[in-house]
């Protein structure tokens, strides 16, 4: 079981490796004219003290070493032995130990997979030096086999000023003084952080970091022994993936003094060999994205400032995210915020769907005090970032610091739209929330999803829209008649709790606000009211709509006739779809629309919510002075 701390010192001991070998090859001279002489000073003793070896173990591994070098001596130790094998037995005898004719179970030959141990036909057995031990012995700093190719050595990276590295270097020093063992466990899904970390705390304690990526060595019961030996053997931390935390826990022999496992959640095992230390390593801050961004992806700096500050601002990216997205070379803050959001999409399954954001703020046409209103959200959802990293806001408000928006108004109004104008405004992806997979009629399920929405790194990194939420976020049931009601606060007030502690942005459109509960509308931070636009804004709209598919010389053409059919009570979705309508009517008869048309048009859409417009009161309006 037993293998020594490690120390920060080389193992260079001033003796090549030929003249120890030969050293090794006159004491087993020596043994055999009867003369016990005691082990020369060098890296034969020095394994001895790693791995814990006994006098007779020492004794087979310098055998071994002497042996693989020379024929004419294995001839010599074992001339009747088939293949002139090396047997413990043979070794007992040479160096005068008690008779032994195979190693101990618990011997450190084995466990360490030092030698391999072969039965013999006799009883007795044969033994073989491991390659990568023997290699070490010569002086070479060889990889074992078994890692070769799947293990590789962490270069120095740059150090975050937010990680706590010199208060873990100063307890895993004195830890380690006292003949504590160590497992660092990096709590955090950015395997890419991690792995700087690591790199970062071995540099600070003086050895290497040894990375093991995930899946990459096999489930074999020897590989974590495998792997802790090469630790020893070149003083290098191992840094494990938690998928492969059993590889911390090597089967039968005690780990490296220092051993890192990142990823998750901790993987630390009370009761194991050893301490855990858990660590949890926490997002960048907007300072330090930008620094990471400068870092890893310098054309960054020719970047226009405000470009380069929405992208650090409003895109709470992590140094695996920054990396990755540099490797693809944008060419603006635009392309790396479209790279950003592609690495986020696909995580939400169906619970939520992504909206195309395409519209721009000169598309919406909108009372002036409302316009202002969107676009005080979309500057909060920028500075927010700032605030909170003051350490007294983020004290005085430990609730309520994500941003919570409720559009409320008739349909039609531009809830959506507004939403859409936000995110694409923020560079963000507009997510919006499928409510036929997140409500369940079973009992605790619709609470479920809602937790796997909102803690996802998707939902976090977006705009997340819940339109019609009155289906969620309705009023309590006040008189309590049955289990069912009861189950339905119970969702209701798990809601409530999940969105205060939600650190996102979320959008809620809702067509009758008074359906809102109003335990929900005290946690929101604005609620805007869209109203049905008035005569000017109707005109607006048909002007820019009419532009937009029939071009600028028929919007101007029809600017008396736009004025008219303006005069009809509409929302901004009924004025769209009856211009679409108009314009395909128009290509079928191949003729150019009119005011006519137009109106035909938006009283066919009018009707489908109940409220058309008469034929002839149709033909009043049209026919009215502009």
């Amino acid at each position: 079981m037993s293998a020594r701390h490690a120390e920060a010192r080389s193992f260079d001991t001033g003796i090549d490796s030929g003249a120890e070998r030969d050293a090794m090859r006159a004491r087993i001279d020596a043994a055999r004219r009867g003369t016990i002489l005691a082990l020369p000073q060098g890296r034969l003793v020095t394994l001895a003290e790693l791995f814990g070896l006994d006098a007779l173990e020492a004794d087979i591994i310098s055998v071994l070493w002497a042996a693989a070098f020379s024929s004419e001596l294995r001839v010599e130790l074992a001339p009747k032995e088939p293949s002139n094998e090396i047997t413990v037995a043979l070794v007992a005898a040479l160096f005068h130990h008690p008779l032994r004719i195979h190693l101990k179970s618990e011997s450190a030959l084995r466990l360490w997979r030092i030698a391999d141990e072969r039965p013999l036909p006799d009883g007795r057995s044969s033994l073989t030096l491991d390659p990568a031990v023997l290699a070490w012995l010569e002086g070479d700093d060889e990889v074992d086999r078994a890692l070769a190719g799947r293990v590789y050595l962490l270069p120095p990276a740059l150090e975050l000023d937010h990680w706590p590295l010199g208060a873990v270097e100063r307890r895993l020093r004195e830890g380690l003084q006292q003949g504590q063992r160590w497992r660092v466990c990096l709590v955090g899904g950015d395997a890419l952080a991690a792995r700087w970390f690591a790199a970062a705390l071995g540099k600070r304690l003086g050895f290497p970091v040894l990375d093991v990526p995930n899946g990459s060595l096999s489930d074999e019961p020897d590989t974590g022994v495998r792997l802790h030996r090469q630790a020893f053997l070149s003083r290098n931390i191992p840094c494990i993936a938690v998928e492969d935390a059993h590889l911390s826990r090597p089967q039968g022999v005690l780990p490296y003094p220092v051993q890192i496992v990142h990823g998750g959640q901790s993987a630390a095992q009370p009761g194991s060999e050893g301490r855990d230390l858990t660590i949890e390593l926490l997002p960048p801050d907007p300072e330090t994205r930008e620094r990471l961004w400068r870092y890893m992806c310098p054309k960054c700096l020719v970047w226009p400032r405000e470009a380069l500050d929405d992208l650090v601002l409003c895109h709470e990216a992590g140094v695996s995210d920054i990396a990755a997205v540099a490797a693809s070379a944008p060419e603006n803050a635009v392309d790396a915020a479209r790279a950003l959001r592609e690495r986020l999409r696909g995580d939400l399954g169906v619970l939520a769907r992504r909206t195309e954001s395409a519209f721009r703020w000169d598309d919406l046409v909108l009372p002036g005090a409302v316009e202002r209103r969107l676009k005080e959200i979309a500057f909060e959802a920028r500075e927010r970032v700032r605030v909170w990293a003051d350490p007294e806001a983020a004290r005085l408000f430990p609730y309520g610091r994500g941003l919570i928006a409720l559009f409320a108004g008739p349909p039609g109004t531009g809830k959506t739209m507004a939403a859409q104008v936000i995110a694409a405004d923020l560079g963000l992806d507009l997510l919006t929330v499928e409510l036929s997979a997140v409500v369940s009629k079973w009992v605790g399920e619709t609470s479920q999803h809602i937790q796997q929405l909102l803690s996802s790194r998707a939902a976090q990194r977006s705009v997340l829209f819940f339109d019609e939420c009155d289906a969620l976020f309705g009023k309590r049931v006040e008189e309590v008649r049955d289990a069912q009601d009861r189950y339905v606060n119970m969702d209701t007030s798990h809601l409530m709790t999940a969105l205060e502690s939600y650190p996102g942005i979320v959008i809620m459109a809702s067509n009758l606000k008074g359906n809102v509960d109003t335990a929900f509308l005290r946690r929101i931070r604005h609620i805007v009211d869209f109203t049905k636009p008035a005569a000017a804004a109707r005109k607006q709209i048909w002007q820019r709509v009419v532009r937009t598919l029939f071009g600028r010389a028929q919007a101007e053409a029809l600017t008396a006739d736009l004025e008219r059919v303006a005069r009809i009570e509409a929302t901004g979705a009924l004025i769209k779809n009856a211009a679409l309508s108009a314009l395909f009517v128009s290509r079928h008869a191949q003729k150019e629309p009119d005011a006519r048309l137009l109106g035909e048009m938006l009283a066919r859409e009018l009707a489908k919510e109940g409220a058309g417009i008469s034929p002839r009161d149709l033909e009043t309006v049209l026919e009215a002075a502009p």
